[in-house]
């Protein structure tokens, strides 16, 4: 049995569904299980990371589970490595970030760090997953793109590799189900690197329209940023580490190729495939 946390969401989904497709016996905990829609051959249990009463119950019997946080991070970390003890789970996948490897200190490194000694405390084999931004982040550019036909860029306009999705996914599939990856990291990339201007002008060719781009001061995003979270500071730190050239995605990591044995999916590819949220049909295939 597998167990899969976050499983509702873009990366969570996505590896209950390649699991299920590879005949395995799959267990997801979700907070709202009658909104679930996962595949009938999934086992449901309600639940999230933090809840230690779920837990007990969903790791029951479980050989594995991908491990996908939300929220408080690190306490929610904390919860499932005590659990996972408890429960003696032989082996978890994490879906940290690359922020644990970006030079500047900034909050979602630290909460990502602390989440990993966590559950390397547990006594699990742990394998940590650490993806750079995805190719889902320029959702942010929907209502703009639709209503105003542009982008307004919050993270600076450095060059980066963004990943896919499926990709995650995929990653986790294999280091969940195979051998060898116990006590290891892999950085996560998209096959190309490009900058937040470049993926604009795709996502305007696959729109069939020609998009504004922009890039959002500092002071500006960290001004929106504290108004979400009251943490000034914070903000700060973060909004200075997003717009830092020197970042660990700023050259394309092969983990996913040779995880997979496939080139991970271009940026034009989601684009294409997401073209609708944009209030456009795509105007080419993937």
């Amino acid at each position: 049995m597998i167990l899969v946390t976050g499983a509702t969401g873009k990366v969570g989904r996505e590896a209950v569904e390649q699991l299920v497709a590879l005949g395995k016996d799959v267990r997801a905990l979700s907070r709202k299980p009658a909104e679930a829609n996962l595949p009938e051959a999934v086992e449901v249990v309600a639940g999230s990371p933090g809840d230690a009463d779920a837990l007990a119950v969903a790791l029951k019997d479980v050989e594995a589970a991908l491990v996908i946080l939300s929220g408080d991070v690190a306490g929610e970390a904390a919860t499932f490595a005590a659990a996972a003890k408890a429960a003696g789970l032989p082996r978890l996948v994490l879906l940290s970030s690359g922020g644990v490897e970006h030079p500047l200190p900034h909050g979602i490194a630290d909460e990502h760090r602390a989440a990993e000694e966590a559950l390397e405390a547990s006594g699990a084999g742990c394998t940590f997953l650490r993806p750079g931004p995805f190719h889902a982040n320029t959702s942010w550019w929907i209502r703009t793109v639709r209503e105003e036909n542009r982008v307004r860029d919050w993270i600076g306009n450095n060059p980066g590799a963004p990943i896919d999705e499926y990709d995650i996914a995929s990653a986790a599939v294999v280091t969940l189900t195979g051998e060898g990856h116990e006590g290891r990291s892999y950085l996560l990339t998209g096959p190309e690197v490009l900058t937040s201007e470049e993926q604009a002008r795709i996502l305007g060719d696959v729109l069939g329209r020609d998009l504004e781009f922009s890039v959002a001061p500092q002071e500006e995003v960290v001004d929106v940023f504290t108004g979400i979270t009251g943490d000034r500071p914070a903000a700060q730190t973060n909004v200075a580490a997003l717009h830092s050239p020197d970042v660990p995605w700023s050259k394309v990591s092969p983990a996913v190729r040779d995880l997979t044995g496939r080139e991970p999916r271009p940026y034009r590819a989601w684009a294409a495939a997401n073209a609708s949220l944009f209030g456009e049909a795509a105007q080419e295939s993937a």
